[in-house]
């Protein structure tokens, strides 16, 4: 309780150090928006700060780094899901009080090992020593919670949660973190424990984001795919336009018969010759 104690204290010193942004070129009604948004987050007025922020959000010509302002101002007012997409959805290069947020919301959100491997990279590239302490002890924290290797009930809680996820509008990279997470839970279990599944969940969450690269990534060495993950890899292919890694895996898909076979036929159907 003491390190949360401590780690709380940390979190609300936070909220002085979003810096107001510059907006040279900024709509003059959108800057005030902003800086007044901004303002607002550092007085703690936090639902106002929302307030005007999703005005800014609203607005043709938002800043590309406008989760720096928005992600925060949703943490603090416990909206962590909702944090995690701005956060996530975001183009814009991260500064590290950025990644502290967002390891901060990883850890709420119970995505323990998402948290740690972030605030490990934080202090590899260096913090002040508040923040440096701070993530020292999230750190401590993950690792006292994972002394034991995890049991097959901690695994399911991430695969139920990510595929009741993915299934929820705009939700897709949030599912695909929660997927990610339960992949890095199962490699430290004892024995394999839903490792297809895993890979498929985290396949179609990333399919469903429009990011095909990271399904090629995850998937195309595994050689535990299940059919389902297949088929969200050869999906991705399709999508990267690389027909001839795509083709194989559809027709091994149609062979097989399965639940994917008709699926399959129709992607492969459409594939160049």
């Amino acid at each position: 309780m003491r390190a949360h104690a401590r780690l709380a204290i940390v979190a609300i010193a936070l909220c002085t150090s979003v810096i107001a942004p510059s907006r040279a070129h900024a709509d003059a009604t959108t800057t005030r928006h902003l800086l007044d948004g901004v303002h607002a987050f550092k007085d703690g007025r936090y639902e106002e700060a929302l307030v005007e922020l999703r005005v800014v959000a609203r607005s043709g010509d938002a800043p590309p780094d406008l989760a720096f302002y928005l992600g925060p101002t949703l943490f603090k007012l416990g909206r962590h899901r909702e944090a995690l997409a701005v956060f996530l959805a975001s183009t814009a290069p991260r500064d590290a009080l950025t990644d502290f947020y967002l390891g901060q919301t990883y850890y709420q959100l119970k995505l323990y090992r998402k948290a740690r491997a972030l605030f490990v990279a934080l202090r590899a590239r260096g913090l002040g020593p508040v923040l440096d302490g701070a993530a020292a002890r999230y750190v401590a924290m993950v690792d006292a919670t994972y002394a034991k290797a995890p049991g097959d009930a901690t695994i399911d809680y991430y695969v139920e949660l990510g595929a009741e996820t993915v299934r929820a509008p705009d939700q897709a990279l949030v599912a695909a973190e929660i997927f990610d997470e339960a992949r890095l839970v199962e490699a430290l279990a004892a024995a394999p424990h839903r490792h297809a599944e895993i890979g498929a969940g985290l396949g179609a969450a990333w399919n469903a984001a429009g990011r095909p690269r990271a399904v090629i990534d995850a998937l195309a060495d595994d050689r535990a795919r299940s059919p389902d993950g297949s088929w969200e890899l050869a999906r991705a292919y399709v999508a990267t336009g690389d027909a001839a890694r795509a083709r194989p895996l559809l027709d091994a898909l149609i062979r097989g018969g399965g639940a994917r076979a008709r699926d399959a036929a129709a992607l492969r159907a459409g594939l160049p010759r």
